[in-house]
């Protein structure tokens, strides 16, 4: 058998009190230390605070979309969503089964409103001019909390005893020589193709805060709706749930009701349609992204540059390093070991930082300028979210080792002889 070789000191050392070597050579470059801390601490700060602004802007837009358009489930005649574009007067819901399907739908989704809305779209007159309008008939007491989003610029909210009452879309309502209190014509094509007028008082006017449906926007009382087309029947019900993430799980739920049920309805969950909001998310989940990539490689440079300063300063002693028997790959794992805590402890700062930053900011209340398409200026919010503070601390501990990698093996690579003689 072979004699058993024992390690040199440099080697014990290495071995035994790796750890606490590491610590040390932190604390005694200070400079070099703080400087890679600083690198970890703005790149954890930066993702958070980033990450944080992203994601209450896709909360923000969700919620005003829901309480302002869609509610978190839409429902319809079976067959509306494939033809009643062309053909919407064929697809509607019947008013003698609202009852059932009302009861249905709260009994099975315990959801907080069920509002029917009737779609309809004609002109609207001044006497001097004609708008093409988009309007909606609705249940003003129900839609009090259903379409809370919707902001009241000026006027009165809607009242059911106020049968000829109306609300106009800011943009519209900007187009029309017109005040509040004023009456209207409103001309529309009933369910058999004639042509009916009604007249109509501007109680108020409402922004959703989307430019768009603004310009075109009218809501009247359901009773009015129903006497324009002259029908009883309804375009949809929309539900709106206590809580966004009950919205799959009432979605199936639903769905297998109506069909135990025969009732010939077909649903659609917020998600189905907000195709805006799918928009803004694939682009801003892009350009998190991107900025996400760039911060890491400006840590990592900044990293791989402060720890090959420290392997030229510290030639000589990694040299008596190697003289006193430590191996190359010793060498490599006490430098990777400095990289390892100063990572965790800027990940750490990091996080607490950018925690601190996002309370700031939201508290703060600056307001953002108005996005395109939107017509009103939001506040600037920043999320604490847990799913990013774990891949912030991930990223950050790794960048910290990865950059490294390369400093440590250039460091045991140095020659003996050479790494004693450096000055």
């Amino acid at each position: 058998m072979g004699e058993k070789i024992s390690p040199g000191p440099g080697e014990t050392l290495v071995m035994t009190l790796g750890w606490k070597v590491a610590l040390l050579n932190i604390l005694r470059n200070g400079r070099r230390s703080i400087i890679t801390l600083a690198a970890v601490i703005f790149g954890c700060t930066s993702l958070i605070v980033f990450g944080g602004f992203v994601q209450s802007m896709y909360d923000g837009m969700r919620e005003s979309m829901i309480r302002s358009q869609l509610g978190h489930i839409q429902i319809y005649a079976d067959g509306y969503n494939q033809y009643g574009k062309a053909e919407p007067e064929k697809y509607l819901i019947p008013s003698a089964s609202l009852e059932q399907i009302t009861q249905l739908i709260e009994e099975k989704s315990q959801a907080l409103v069920v509002a029917p809305r009737l779609n309809f779209n004609g002109l609207l007159s001044d006497g001097k001019q004609s708008i093409a309008i988009s309007g909606i008939g609705i249940d003003a007491e129900k839609e009090v909390l259903l379409s809370s989003a919707i902001h009241i610029v000026e006027g009165e909210d809607l009242f059911p005893e106020d049968v000829a009452a109306a609300h106009l879309g800011e943009g519209l309502f900007n187009s029309l020589d017109a005040q509040v209190g004023d009456y209207l014509t409103l001309l529309a094509s009933t369910q058999d193709g004639a042509i009916n007028a009604v007249d109509i008082q501007i109680a108020g006017v409402v922004t959703t805060g989307v430019k768009e449906l603004d310009d075109r926007l009218l809501r009247v009382n359901l009773p009015l709706a129903q006497e324009l087309l002259y029908t009883s029947d309804l375009t949809r019900l929309v539900v709106l749930l206590e809580e966004t993430e009950q919205t799959d799980l009432a979605v199936d739920t639903l769905r297998k009701a109506f069909k135990q049920q025969n009732l010939g309805l077909e649903l659609r969950s917020w998600w189905d349609l907000a195709a805006y909001y799918h928009q803004v998310v694939g682009l801003f989940n892009g350009v998190f992204g991107f900025i996400t990539v760039i911060v890491l490689v400006i840590v990592a440079l900044s990293i791989s540059n402060t720890m090959l300063m420290a392997v030229m300063e510290r030639t000589r002693e990694i040299g008596t390093i190697r003289a006193m028997g430590g191996t190359p790959t010793q060498v490599v794992g006490l430098i990777l070991l400095e990289s390892v805590f100063l990572g965790i402890i800027g990940s750490v700062l990091g996080l607490l930082i950018g925690i601190l930053a996002a309370k700031g900011i939201t508290y703060a209340e600056w307001m953002m300028p108005r996005p395109p398409g939107s017509t009103q200026d939001y506040p600037i919010r920043v999320f604490v979210v847990n799913e990013i503070l774990i891949k912030t601390f991930a990223l950050g501990f790794l960048v910290s080792l990865i950059s490294s990698v390369y400093p440590a093996v250039k460091a045991s690579r140095i020659p003996v002889v050479n790494a004693l003689r450096f000055t």
